[in-house]
């Protein structure tokens, strides 16, 4: 008798147990169809920056190379009752006629028309002093601040900066964060010493003009440190007008491991210091010459690319005790095949060196 009780109670709990989950289950059926699928609640979007200040390029003394300038663009609103008016106040501080402003707002869909943009924060200043002369309500036009990428050395290393922004595309730019209302990217610390680069770019500017080959480069190393000090392929580009540039002449074409001297070991070769958190320390990357990374970022593999032409020279500087590998050549050169024009190159380099007391 005890034992059927027993069983009789144990049956009856997991009934109620059962029922209890079928009951369940029913309610939640019951909110899902009342609500259409959707349980209702407040949500509340997270605070994400609004905007991401992509991050230097320095050189190895601290110049910059690409950075983020703030600039302005104004917007118009199109339903305006002053539009011949604005369009004649922004003219005159923009690189825009009334007539181009006028036709930008006529053709466009949006409420407020951008107009001109990256203006100087003194252009946007004079703008709004000159509307307010006029009468024109504020909520009319809008200055909005935006960020233009600018790059202080023209054509200096032009390559080897453009490679850097896209390999180190996500360090430069994160993703925009959370908690904050503008994100800042990384800045990059590259080997480069602009100085030793103009010296550089100006050897490799005389040997094109002399020989007229296809193209020239060069290329100099510290010895004791492998780091790469300058890095030239000539014709080179000015930076902050690329837009009609080739990929051919984007290209970097010198290869650092196929620049031997039986004299002369580098068996790892830098060409990025560091990267480092807005205004934080400094973060070592390298890489040795066999493709094997010191570090877990990405690095500029293919730097350059030695060419496969009829002149080129690698020697040490200076000839006691040498600091420097300096690597100058050029590819099918039309005139002058002789070495003595590199070797001009190289003295011309030497002698700046000299100045500069890097030697």
């Amino acid at each position: 008798m005890g034992s059927s009780t027993s069983r009789g109670n144990i049956s009856t709990f997991l009934l109620a147990i059962a029922l209890l989950v079928i009951l369940v289950l029913v309610g939640v059926l019951a909110e899902l169809m009342i609500s259409n699928g959707v349980r209702t609640g407040k949500y509340n979007n997270p605070n994400v920056a609004t905007h991401v200040v992509r991050g230097t390029i320095y050189d190895r003394n601290g110049r910059a190379l690409a950075l983020e300038v703030p600039t302005t663009t104004v917007l118009v609103s199109r339903s305006s009752g002053n539009i011949e008016t604005i369009s004649q106040i922004i003219s005159i501080h923009a690189d825009s006629t009334p007539g181009d402003i006028i036709h930008t707002i006529s053709g466009s869909s949006e409420e407020f028309v951008p107009v001109a943009s990256g203006l100087e924060a003194s252009d946007a200043t004079l703008i709004l002093a000159d509307l307010e002369k006029s009468s024109i309500p504020s909520g009319e036009v809008i200055m909005r601040k935006d960020y233009t990428r600018t790059y202080p050395a023209a054509f200096h290393a032009a390559q080897l900066i453009s490679e850097t922004e896209k390999v180190f595309d996500s360090v430069l730019s994160p993703a925009p964060g959370f908690g904050e209302s503008t994100t800042y990217g990384k800045d990059v610390y590259l080997s480069i010493d602009l100085d030793i680069q103009y010296l550089l770019d100006l050897a490799l500017q005389q040997v094109f003009e002399i020989q007229s080959p296809d193209y020239c480069v060069g290329l100099v190393l510290d010895i004791r440190s492998g780091e790469v000090l300058a890095d030239t392929t000539y014709p080179f580009y000015d930076l902050n007008d690329s837009s009609m540039i080739s990929e051919s002449q984007r290209m970097n074409r010198a290869l650092i491991n196929s620049i031997t001297r039986p004299d002369v070991r580098i068996p790892e070769v830098s060409c990025v210091l560091g990267v480092t958190e807005h205004n934080q320390e400094s973060k070592s990357v390298s890489y040795s010459t066999d493709g094997s990374y010191t570090s877990n970022l990405d690095v500029i593999a293919d730097m350059v690319r030695f060419p496969d032409g009829n002149t080129s020279i690698v020697t040490t500087l200076p000839d006691e005790n040498p600091r420097y590998l300096v690597f100058v050549g050029s590819v099918n050169p039309k005139f002058y095949r002789v070495s003595s024009v590199l070797d001009y190159a190289v003295n011309s380099i030497e002698q700046g060196l000299s100045a500069q007391n890097k030697l």
